[in-house]
This record gives C-alpha cells, sequence and structure tokens, in this order.
C-alpha cells in the first residue's frame, strides 16, 4: 500500500492511504466527489463561473491529478467539460496554493481526498472486471490526439490498458 503526501509549508504532511493496484480511474473520482459534496456531474463539468462551484471544480481537478498523477492536465480538461489544460493548470496551482498558506484546509482536503479514493475503490470493487468500451474507445483516441505529447499520449494510454489489465487478473 502506498501513500499519496498533502504537504503543507508548516512542514505538515497529511498522508492518505492508496492501494495502487486498485487506484481509481478519473470517472469513478469524478463520480465520488460529486456525491461527497452534493453536487451533480453537470455542476462539476459545466460552464458555471460560480465561486462555490469553481472552488470545488479546482478541488476535484486537484484530486484528479494527485490520486492519478500520470493524467494529463489535458486529460482531466476533457472528463471535467472540455477545458484547456491551462485552465486546469491554474486550477491546481490555486489549490496547491492555499494548501500552503492554511493548515486546516490541507487538514479537510486530507480527509476529502481519503473519502473520494474509498469511494471510489468501493465503486470500482463494485464494478468487477468487466471491459469498458469506452475504455479502448478512450485509449485509442489519446493515441491520436495531436494536442498531447507523445509520452503524455503513451502515458495516458498505459493507463487505460492498465485498468483493463487489472479488471482481467
Amino acid at each position: 500500500m502506498n501513500t499519496l503526501t498533502i504537504e503543507t509549508v508548516e512542514g505538515l504532511t497529511y498522508e492518505v492511504p492508496v492501494d495502487c493496484a486498485g487506484r481509481p480511474n478519473i470517472g469513478q473520482v469524478i463520480r465520488a466527489y460529486a456525491r461527497l459534496t452534493g453536487l451533480t456531474l453537470d455542476d462539476l463539468t459545466g460552464r458555471s463561473q460560480a465561486a462555490p462551484i469553481t472552488g470545488f471544480r479546482h478541488e476535484l481537478m486537484w484530486l484528479v491529478r494527485r490520486i492519478d498523477p500520470t493524467a494529463s492536465f489535458t486529460l482531466i480538461g476533457r472528463f471535467l467539460g472540455g477545458r484547456d489544460m491551462a485552465t486546469v493548470h491554474e486550477a491546481i496551482a490555486k489549490v496547491e496554493q492555499r494548501l500552503q498558506r492554511e493548515r486546516l484546509y490541507a487538514e479537510q482536503l486530507a480527509a476529502v481526498t481519503r473519502q473520494v479514493i474509498a469511494m471510489a475503490q468501493e465503486e470500482a470493487r463494485a464494478q468487477g472486471p468487466a471491459t469498458q468500451r469506452w475504455q479502448l474507445l478512450a485509449a485509442t483516441q489519446v493515441l491520436r490526439d495531436g494536442e498531447l505529447t507523445d509520452a503524455e499520449a503513451r502515458r495516458a494510454a498505459l493507463t487505460f490498458l492498465q485498468q483493463l489489465e487489472g479488471a482481467h487478473t
């Protein structure tokens, strides 16, 4: 069992245990976060620029990247309403800055991270090993994407394929 860490400027580190073999995929993280916060998928992926909604969306982008470091900014943006990679990068940077400034926020986000991982892994176990056609299509699309670097495309496609492989072992 590995851990994700959330570090603050004050030198505090919050560890979040994560089973890498059962690492949740982006869709599972998004659905778990929506259930946890009570927001709809439309809220999280939509065009609303209301401060509370964008704050949650920024947190979600940070969570996805933290839980799956191989997820590129471009891929995260696609899952969250077609946002561009600069938007995702800026959102994640804002959350990181807030983590550095606010110890209470870091503690809360560490707890949210643990809950989201647990909920997403529970969903993954409940789904069982069924291969989803979209996973193969997504891996193919990522490999063909002209906006991703070759290395990003390979990492993202490999992540999809490893999920498929893990579902069948």
